[in-house]
C-alpha cells in the first residue's frame, strides 16, 4: 500500500471539529499503557481514593510489582498493597495512595477454585464483597486459558457477572490469559477473543493481560509470531531487544517479573493505572495542551507541526497513543481548539 505524506498546514485546513464519542466498556489493553502519561492530574487523584481486592497467582504478580516499581519512580502513582491470607486494606496514608487487598481468605495464592470456579470458590469471594469496603474486585488467570474449553471461560463469565448481580455497588474486572506462543491461531488467544467479546457486548472491565505482551511500547505487533509471556517470539526477545534500543528509558527498570521480563510488568502498571483512573470518572479524553499553558490555540499546533509524522512511544503529540504522529492526533488537536484545558474534572 503507497502511504501519500501530505504536508501538515493542507491537512489541518481540511479538518472539521467534531466530538468524541466514548463506549461503555473500559477496556486496558496495549492502547492503555500507550495513553498512560495523558492521565489528567485530578483523576489520578481520584484514582486513589478507590479500594480494590486483587486475587492472583504468580503471573497476576507482574501487575502488583510493576506498580511498586512503579511508585518508586514517581510517587504520583502511589499504591498501599496489603498481601494477606486475612481480608483486610492497609490503612490511609497521607498523602492519599490507591490501596489494594492481595489475596482472598485464607490463602493469597488463587486459583479459579479459590475465586471464581464453584460454590465454595464463589463464597469466598462473596465474603470478601460483603464487606463494602471495595470498589473493585479482580482475578488474574494463570495459564488456565490455554487449555480451557468454550463452555470453561463462559463458566468464568456467567460467574463473574452473577458475582455483579449480587454486589450492584462493585464492579468485577475480567481479564485475558497470558500468550503463550500459540499465536493468533492458538487455542488460548480464541477463548481470549471469547473474554474480549463478551465484555465488549456487556459494557464489562477488562484488563487485556495478553493484549498488552503482544505490543511493545512502540506498537510493534508480537502475537502473530507466536510471543508467549516472557516475552519470546520466533525473532528472540522483543523486551530486551526494545531495552537495547532504549537502555535508559525507565520502562526497562528492573523489577521481580514473575515468568517474565520486567518491560512487560513495567507496562502493566502504566496500563493498570490508566483504568483505574478511567474507572475513578475519567472518560479517555486527551485534551491537546503540548505547550502546557492550560490552552489550545496557536502555540500547540506549532509544537505538533514540529512533530508531524514522527514516531516514538514517549512523544507528547501522539495523542491517540499509536506511537505514530499522523492525521487521527491531529483530528483530536483540532477538535479541541481554542478550549482550555482544565487541570481537574468538571
Amino acid at each position: 500500500m503507497k502511504i501519500i505524506r501530505r504536508p501538515f498546514p493542507l491537512i489541518f485546513m481540511g479538518f472539521i471539529i467534531g466530538s468524541a464519542v466514548w463506549a461503555d466498556p473500559i477496556i486496558a489493553d496495549h492502547t492503555a499503557f500507550q495513553n498512560f502519561d495523558k492521565i489528567p492530574p485530578y483523576w489520578l487523584e481520584k484514582a486513589k481514593e478507590l479500594t480494590l481486592h486483587y486475587a492472583h497467582t504468580s503471573h497476576g504478580s507482574q501487575i502488583v510489582d510493576g506498580i511498586k516499581l512503579l511508585e518508586t519512580l514517581d510517587r504520583r502513582y502511589s499504591v498501599a498493597v496489603r498481601e494477606s491470607g486475612s481480608e483486610g486494606l492497609p490503612a490511609l496514608e497521607t498523602p492519599p495512595a490507591l490501596r489494594i487487598y492481595d489475596g482472598n481468605p485464607p490463602e493469597t495464592y488463587i486459583e479459579p477454585g479459590d475465586y471464581w470456579d464453584g460454590t465454595s470458590a464463589l463464597n469466598r469471594t462473596r465474603a470478601v464483597a460483603a464487606t463494602g469496603k471495595y470498589n473493585f474486585s479482580m482475578w488474574s488467570w494463570c495459564g488456565q486459558q490455554s487449555s480451557n474449553s468454550i463452555a470453561t471461560t463462559q463458566r468464568y463469565l456467567d460467574n463473574l457477572n452473577q458475582l455483579e448481580t449480587e454486589f450492584p455497588a462493585m464492579r468485577f474486572i475480567y481479564m485475558t490469559g497470558h500468550t503463550d506462543g500459540t499465536g493468533e491461531d492458538g487455542k488460548l488467544n480464541q477463548r481470549n477473543n471469547q473474554v474480549r467479546q463478551y465484555c465488549r457486548d456487556n459494557g464489562k472491565v477488562l484488563f487485556d493481560f495478553a493484549d498488552i505482551e503482544s505490543y511493545d511500547p512502540d506498537g510493534n505487533y508480537y502475537l502473530d509470531k507466536g510471543t508467549d509471556d516472557n516475552c519470546d517470539y520466533s525473532g528472540g526477545n522483543w523486551a530486551t531487544q526494545w531495552c537495547t534500543v532504549y537502555p535508559g528509558s525507565p520502562l526497562c527498570k528492573s523489577c521481580s517479573c514473575a515468568h517474565s521480563q520486567p518491560l512487560n510488568c513495567n507496562m502493566k502498571a502504566r496500563a493498570f493505572w490508566w483504568m483505574m483512573a478511567r474507572l475513578a470518572g475519567w472518560d479517555g479524553t486527551v485534551c491537546p495542551d503540548l505547550d502546557g499553558d492550560s490552552f489550545v490555540n496557536l502555540n500547540d499546533f506549532a509544537v505538533f507541526g514540529e512533530r508531524w509524522l514522527s514516531f516514538g512511544y514517549d512523544n507528547p503529540a501522539d495523542l491517540t497513543g499509536d506511537s505514530s504522529i499522523d492525521e487521527d492526533d491531529l483530528t483530536i488537536l483540532v477538535q479541541h481548539w481554542l478550549q482550555p484545558c482544565p487541570t481537574q474534572g468538571e
